[in-house]
């Protein structure tokens, strides 16, 4: 069994997608099976995190993934983690992740990144592709400082971008420009399927609504909180790593 975590109150607006009595394009609740789809078929930071999981050792021991949203990277922390607390603010990706991705050391559970609290702290602090969603920056990565064990391991990446936000047609575009190679990778039911779901209107609604850091700022914001962490350029986004070690310097 996944270890306790004390689970908070998330107002009810907010686990239902909603905001002022609209759909919040920020929020996965109406498209969250479909999501999962395109998370199994688009995964563009496998890859990094997969090397970055490889440098750690022993295995064993506890593991968070804050915005885990349908439980394939905290389902692939099973391999090597013995305790897994997977939580999302999404109820819809949380219930698709319990459901396609059960494993008797993974808990799942609906709630916001703030409210997650666990006196015992974890071994490995993972979030990847979430950040950007937050309100309050800082204020998450001090929350997820505070999570991790003394020699444990911090995992964070996120999107960055030149400016904060992209047109409708940039997406557009790049959804175009991917075809071609998703067809090669996937064949060609599976790529014309991340095409439309990459040009419907929920997912670009979504993706209008976000806004990112430049690779500047990301280094500058993550390293304030984390002292001596190693970053890594990963194209669209950027990675850290940071070790809680003695002092601050030790990342």
């Amino acid at each position: 069994m996944a270890g306790r975590a004390d689970v908070r109150d998330v107002p009810a607006e907010r686990q239902h997608g909603m905001r002022g009595g609209h759909v919040d394009p920020q929020s996965f609740d109406s498209f969250a099976g479909d999501y999962a789809r395109y998370s199994d078929l688009h995964d563009p930071l496998g890859e990094w995190l997969t090397e970055a999981l490889a440098e750690l050792a022993p295995a064993g021991g506890r593991a968070l993934d804050a915005g885990c949203g349908s439980g394939r990277h905290a389902h692939a922390l099973a391999a090597t983690y013995d305790d897994i607390f997977a939580a999302d603010l999404s109820p819809a990706l949380v219930e698709t992740a319990r459901l396609r991705r059960p494993h008797a050391r993974i808990r799942y559970e609906a709630l916001d990144l703030h409210d997650i609290a666990d006196d015992r702290g974890f071994d490995l602090v993972l979030s990847l592709a979430t950040l950007h969603h937050v309100p309050d920056l800082d204020a998450a990565l001090r929350h997820l400082r505070g999570l991790v064990r003394p020699g444990g391991t911090v995992i964070l990446a996120d999107n960055v971008a030149d400016s904060p936000a992209a047109p409708r047609w940039a997406y557009v575009t790049g959804a175009a420009y991917e075809l071609p190679r998703d067809i090669a990778r996937l064949g060609r039911r599976d790529a014309w399927w991340l095409y439309r779901f990459r040009t419907s209107r929920s997912w670009l609604a979504h993706l209008l609504s976000d806004r990112y850091l430049s690779r500047r700022q990301f280094e500058q914001r993550y390293g304030a909180v984390f002292p001596g962490a190693r970053f890594t350029d990963l194209g669209f986004a950027a990675g850290m790593v940071w070790r809680n070690g003695v002092g601050d310097g030790d990342g």
